[in-house]
């Protein structure tokens, strides 16, 4: 069993301005998508803050680095040099992502160097990497921003002879506005099950969708979840 005992979670992420010029989730109001992603930045930062682990924010700001794989390796890098044993990085594109989450991967750091959770569209929603692997990964060899993101992240651990497990939990993605409606979807029919339940609702209006708006709302305020009114803080 490997020492860890010195871990940082990484939160790779775009502002919420930058993010939304890549990303129309709420189509045709640029407003209510970047109110989104203040949202989805504010609760990732939120949901590292339940758990006692220190957390580093680099976002477009402080990323360096011309291609994504060399900004998201020099990222590692910056907090591997600080002296962790082990890095686990979140993004702000997967809402069911809890603290849950990032003490699974740490308990896999038991007896892993490498722990990854994926996404619906074959992304990873979470990538674990303990200082052995990060020495030993090539950023480079991984198919960033395809649909094999994960099973690229195996096979480059197993060629490198880094032990490999991926978390059992699969969780939605969101990149489109598709992606989007079918997550409010699952959150309709009770697939998924979150406190913000109603923000995410009334972000598309309800005569896109075949359900009761207002019987919602009232199941949302009986359980104790309030509605969201303008922007979290950034």
């Amino acid at each position: 069993m490997r020492d860890i005992n010195k871990i940082a979670v990484l939160l790779f992420v775009r502002n919420a301005y930058e993010e939304s010029k890549y990303k129309q989730l709420v189509k045709g109001e640029s407003s209510k998508n970047v109110l989104l992603f203040k949202y989805l930045n504010k609760r990732i930062v939120n949901t590292v803050k339940q758990t006692n682990y220190d957390y580093f924010v680099i976002d477009c700001t402080n990323q360096h680095g011309d291609s994504f794989a060399e900004r998201f390796k020099n990222a590692f890098k910056s907090i591997f040099e600080q002296g962790y044993d082990a890095v686990i990085s979140l993004g702000n594109d997967t809402p069911q992502v809890s603290s849950d989450t990032i003490h699974e991967v740490v308990h896999q750091f038991k007896n892993h160097d490498v722990v990854v959770g994926k996404t619906n569209l074959g992304g990873a929603y979470t990538i674990g990497l303990t200082k052995y692997a990060f020495s030993k990964c090539s950023f480079e060899s991984v198919d960033w921003s395809t649909s094999h993101v994960v099973e690229s992240i195996e096979k480059r651990a197993i060629f490198q002879g880094s032990s490999y497990v991926q978390l059992a939990t699969v969780y939605t993605e969101l990149n489109t506005h598709s992606d989007l409606k079918l997550f409010i979807q699952l959150l309709i029919e009770k697939e998924i099950s979150l406190v913000e339940d109603y923000f995410f609702l009334g972000l598309i209006p309800p005569v896109n969708h075949h359900y009761n708006y207002r019987q919602l709302k009232m199941n949302a305020l009986q359980i104790g979840v309030t509605e969201i009114r303008g922007s979290p803080a950034a």
